[in-house]
């Protein structure tokens, strides 16, 4: 009994697993930015899947998306993230697109206030024996309002 509940909470813990719906996949992502995990982060989406990221680079295939969330993980502590969905569309029965604005924050080390990122994105999932995963994403920062630019 002890073996199974530990195994339970293994598995609680670990946000890549299979997801069940696109909704799901949508909250794994959060939890795996928020444990900075970026192995779980990119379990996430299938083996040759492109992501796009704010800086305007590419990703192709989960090594280099884990390779590219790393050193930000390592930079910052105390990951906070929400996606806010906009709008999203039923491709088939087995692909979806989302779209929507994105907010993330966390702390350099050292920084007495934390840095907040804001942006939008836009991701297709496909439906995989092993559960929903991200075949491509995009994500871009948004720009900084007229306060901020003067």
């Amino acid at each position: 009994m002890k073996k199974l509940m530990l195994l339970t909470l293994a598995f609680a813990a670990t946000p890549a697993l299979a997801q069940e719906s696109p909704n799901a996949l949508a909250d794994a992502f959060v939890a795996a930015i928020v444990a900075e995990d970026a192995e779980a982060l990119a379990a996430l989406y299938t083996e040759d899947a492109d992501s796009y990221d704010p800086s305007g680079a590419v990703q192709k295939g989960r090594l280099e998306i884990a390779a590219a969330w790393q050193p930000f993980f390592d930079a910052y502590d105390g990951f906070s993230a929400a996606l806010n969905r906009k709008g999203e569309h039923a491709l088939s029965k087995t692909s979806h697109a989302a779209w929507g604005l994105w907010t993330m924050a966390a702390t350099a080390p050292g920084a007495a206030e934390e840095t907040v990122w804001n942006g939008r994105f836009l991701d297709v999932s496909v439906k995989t024996p092993d559960g929903w995963r991200y075949v491509v994403d995009h994500a871009s920062m948004l720009a900084p309002g007229p306060e901020a630019a003067e």
